[in-house]
Order: structure tokens, then C-alpha cells, then sequence
């Protein structure tokens, strides 16, 4: 046998499914801007398979404005020609920047209107960009700790002071095979 349900909790799913019922999605207003962030098709060589004579490398999408941000060059990434995609499943190494305010503000959520700090530049709602992600190509594993922070000291002076952040995240490189 069941559990009855209490007179509040009935009372409850009613109020939720009328609320259900009166709710109307808000329509897009004609001609608003999408905020499009363009891609870029670049060459990555995986640290996996690096150390041999020609290692392939692999086509990979990244963000026009985080190339541009931490500079192509200093990723080793050149623009992808004729390379293959990435097998299914895999993720290349990244290195992620978040831009920050030298004086980040106190402001008030909207819905809440509960005081909070806002360390991104620019104010609420005006589209600035402030993190940005890029695929890094390694040379050699033994390289990877010089590597990396040449291109953290490369965009030092762009992070906005002492809250702005760069870090690293690790390649995912799976390798496939069938059974037989």
C-alpha cells in the first residue's frame, strides 16, 4: 500500500502545475544579437605520441579570440591544413585565462539583490569577454613545464592584476582499436 499525501503537499503539486500552465517562455525579439564566438580550425600534435620522428598531428577547433589572446605562436599551433580530427573522445591540453578588474566592485544580483563582488572588467550585461581557453601543442613531455609557462608569463600582463588567473589542463588523448 501507498503513502496518502498530505492535504500541503497536494495543495503544492496543484500551485506547480498551474504555474506550469500560466507560464508563457519569453519570446526573442526580432533582430537581437546572438553572441557568436568565431572558431578557427588549428594543428595540434598530442604529447602522446610527440616523442617519435614525425608525429601526426590532428585538426582541432579553438576559439579566434583565445588564439589571439595567448598568441598562436606561443601555443604551437599552427592552422590546420589537411590533418584528421581528433579520435572521438579526446581533449586537447588547454591552457584557460580568466581577465580580472584591478578594483573589482560591489554590485547587487538582480533577482536577489544580495551584494556581491564583481571581479570580470566592464560592467554587468555589456558582453566583455573576460576567460579565455586555447589548445596548447607540447614538443616534448620533457618540455612541458617550460612550455607551459612561457605562455603563462606571455599573458601576465594581460590577466588585469592580482585576481586575474591562468592555468593548464592536461591532454585526454584515447587511442582505439578493434577486436579483431
Amino acid at each position: 500500500m501507498g503513502r496518502r499525501k498530505s492535504l500541503k503537499q497536494i495543495q503544492k503539486e496543484l500551485q506547480y502545475a498551474q504555474a506550469r500552465e500560466n507560464y508563457n517562455p519569453p519570446v526573442r525579439e526580432e533582430g537581437a544579437t546572438s553572441r557568436k564566438q568565431p572558431k578557427i580550425a588549428v594543428a595540434y600534435k598530442p604529447m602522446q605520441i610527440a616523442a617519435t620522428g614525425t608525429p601526426k598531428k590532428y585538426k582541432v577547433q579553438a576559439s579566434q579570440k583565445g588564439i589571439l589572446f595567448f598568441g598562436q605562436t606561443e601555443l604551437n599551433v599552427p592552422d590546420a591544413a589537411a590533418e584528421d580530427p581528433m579520435p572521438r573522445g579526446s581533449r586537447p591540453a588547454q591552457v584557460h585565462a580568466t581577465v580580472a578588474d584591478d578594483s573589482p566592485q560591489i554590485i547587487r544580483a538582480l533577482g536577489s539583490t544580495r551584494p556581491y563582488k564583481r571581479y570580470a572588467p566592464g560592467n554587468r550585461g555589456g558582453n566583455t569577454q573576460y576567460s579565455y581557453t586555447a589548445p596548447i601543442s607540447i614538443q616534448s613531455a620533457s618540455a612541458l613545464d617550460d612550455e607551459v609557462k612561457s605562455v603563462f608569463t606571455a599573458v601576465k600582463g594581460k590577466l588585469g592584476g592580482a585576481y586575474g588567473r591562468v592555468w593548464f589542463t592536461p591532454e585526454y588523448f584515447v587511442l582505439t582499436g578493434s577486436g579483431e
